[in-house]
């Protein structure tokens, strides 16, 4: 498909994820926002909560991970932050892995002008090549 027409919206209303009808887009790609795909709306509202989470779990991990090392001479606080720290950056792991289940991959081919999505509901597929006709 076009780099142009996932850049500007012009994909056809059909959820890249469950192939039913999409009620807008999100940004999806390496760098966030080269592309927008379509969604339905509770994927795209899952897709906010697990960007949150991410980000939740890469503030805490490091918040934690700090305040750990400043309170290393009580063994306990420094045990209890690197837990704490532990677990941030684990619940920013899964969320990073429902990330990449909820979206396509997404390869942008800018000397072809072109755009190859993968791991996206065969409805949608159909949708796109109709378009294209």
């Amino acid at each position: 498909m076009s780099l142009s027409a996932a850049k500007n919206r012009r994909l056809p209303l059909v959820s890249v994820r469950s192939g039913r009808r999409a009620d807008g887009y999100a940004p999806a790609g390496r760098p966030i926002g080269t592309i927008q795909v379509p969604l339905t709306q509770s994927e795209f509202d899952r897709l906010l909560m697990l960007r949150s989470r991410q980000k939740s779990g890469m503030y805490g991990a490091a918040g934690f991970l700090v305040g750990a090392l400043a309170t290393a001479k009580f063994s306990v606080l420094l045990f209890l932050g690197l837990a704490i720290s532990l677990l941030s950056a684990s619940m920013w792991v899964v969320a990073t892995l429902a990330l990449v289940r909820l979206l396509p991959a997404a390869e942008v081919d800018h000397p072809r002008n072109s755009v190859a999505l993968g791991r996206v509901h065969r409805k949608f597929v159909k949708a796109v090549e109709q378009a294209d006709k």
